[in-house]
């Protein structure tokens, strides 16, 4: 249980901006309402000329990267470090801390709710792009990894990202069998600086 909670804290994060997410109740054709959940901002940002933002990356835990921030009543699983290339960017590093809550379905515990706080990019010439990442959730599968889908929107930075905004959606998994590490690819989204 110990690795999956792990596994959950790899679903390391980047990228998104304080906005709440609003629920909107949307009628089916057989009179059901079926509940969405949209970020105002990003669907506004989507339709924004911004510049491409693609790429990927992979984590490790960093036990002596010591961020600052708090996971409050959800578990701690450690600070992340990862290395990838993203356009706009090139070579670069990133660092989060990954924090997660049990999701138990029917008494059986499926995955972990994820919760990424710290997030940013950095450059090779040190600037920096800030990024919030909303709750998401990251599911076991059958072969062995823990998969699901995150959305970041950029906060602001340093240097040349100082009023950096945009987002971008990615798929983070971790292999269950080595929960220190995580791989967030399918990075597509677009961003302003």
């Amino acid at each position: 249980m110990k690795n999956k909670l792990l596994i959950a804290a790899c679903a390391l994060a980047f990228a998104t901006s304080c906005n709440k997410a609003t629920n909107t109740a949307i009628p089916t054709a057989n009179n059901a309402n079926t509940t969405e959940t949209a970020d105002q901002q990003s669907t506004a940002m989507s339709k924004s000329s911004g510049r491409p933002f693609k790429g990927s990356l992979s984590y490790s835990i960093n036990t002596s990267l010591g961020l600052p921030c708090n996971c409050g009543p959800l578990a701690t699983v450690g600070d992340f470090e990862g290395t990838g290339t993203v356009t706009h960017m090139g070579l670069l590093k990133a660092k989060n801390k990954t924090c997660v809550a049990p999701i138990i379905i029917s008494g059986n515990y499926v995955g972990n709710q994820v919760t990424v706080q710290c997030a940013s990019f950095v450059a090779a010439n040190g600037d920096e792009i800030y990024c919030n990442i909303p709750s998401y959730n990251l599911m076991f599968t059958a072969n062995g990894t823990a998969t699901g889908t995150l959305e970041a929107e950029f906060t602001g930075g340093t240097g040349r990202f100082r009023n950096a905004t945009g987002s971008f959606t990615g798929t983070m998994t971790v292999p269950l069998s080595n929960p220190g590490l995580a791989v967030l690819s399918n990075i597509n989204g677009t961003i302003n600086y």
